[in-house]
């Protein structure tokens, strides 16, 4: 081979690999440093939800006061919608059977990921009450008329330190802490006006500690404690069957019979 047309060749190829190195980021790759929009547009539906072809069509996207998108699903058409905060280490998926459930019974139900997780994108201002205040604007803005704030543990603590401002129909706290990661239920509590529920297992370490002081610190006669055998924790109480999950349930049933019906 002649070598002008061997130096052409290998040219070539040189510049067929810096073009390759050159190509666009794998879906999902973080862009470069303040290349984001000002505001940014709604992620698009995955498919595979919580590996359940159902809920393809029932993924939601939503923005918070800042315009940051929050991600999630929402069953049902029920004019009364329960908001479901999810516990650390786990997602909306964590909560699909008994949402399921519920929307067969004739709820809404919205069960969404924090602010930086799951498919939620985070913005400089995302607070995890925030999260839960834009969760309960979006399912008004889909036609419900009462909405019951519903959170396990880091959840819990969440739509209680959100609720005085969310103004929800109902509260439900699943082993929540008093406080986490800079957020202070017991100093929200005093302010509620809505019913409340704190529901805890005896031999969850302190949080049955927890629940005990949060509805001592809520004012009025619409407070209800619920301490059951066992040591299940957060979303487990509606998704496990073990030692007080029966009682938990029947408790969380009889209270939304009461305050938020279907």
């Amino acid at each position: 081979m002649p070598l002008g047309l061997r130096r052409s060749l290998a040219v070539a190829a040189a510049l067929f690999v810096l073009a390759g190195c050159g190509s666009a980021p794998e879906p999902g790759a973080p862009e470069p440093a303040g290349s984001a929009p000002a505001a940014e547009a709604a992620p698009s539906p995955t498919p595979g939800r919580c590996s359940d072809p159902e809920l393809d069509e029932r993924q939601v996207t939503f923005a918070d006061s800042a315009g940051v998108y929050l991600s999630g699903y929402l069953l049902g058409t029920g004019r009364t919608a329960l908001v479901l905060a999810p516990q650390a280490s786990a997602n909306a998926c964590s909560w699909l059977s008994w949402a399921k459930q519920q929307a067969a019974a004739g709820y809404r139900v919205l069960a969404f990921d924090f602010a930086g997780e799951g498919r939620s994108r985070r913005g400089p201002g995302s607070t995890m009450p925030g999260d839960v205040t834009a969760a309960a604007a979006f399912v008004r803005s889909q036609g419900a008329t009462a909405v019951v704030l519903i959170g396990a543990s880091r959840g819990g603590t969440a739509v209680l330190t959100a609720a005085p401002t969310a103004n929800p129909t109902a509260v439900v706290s699943l082993s929540a802490p008093s406080t986490y990661s800079g957020m202070d239920a017991l100093a929200a509590v005093p302010k509620l006006t809505a019913p409340v529920l704190y529901l805890a297992a005896t031999g969850d370490s302190g949080f049955a500690d927890d629940a005990k002081a949060l509805h001592a610190a809520t004012p009025g006669d619409k407070r209800t404690l619920q301490l059951v055998p066992g040591s299940l924790h957060g979303t487990a109480f509606v998704t496990i069957a073990a030692e007080g999950a029966p009682e938990a349930l029947a408790a969380l049933t009889t209270f939304l019979k009461a305050n938020a019906p279907a």
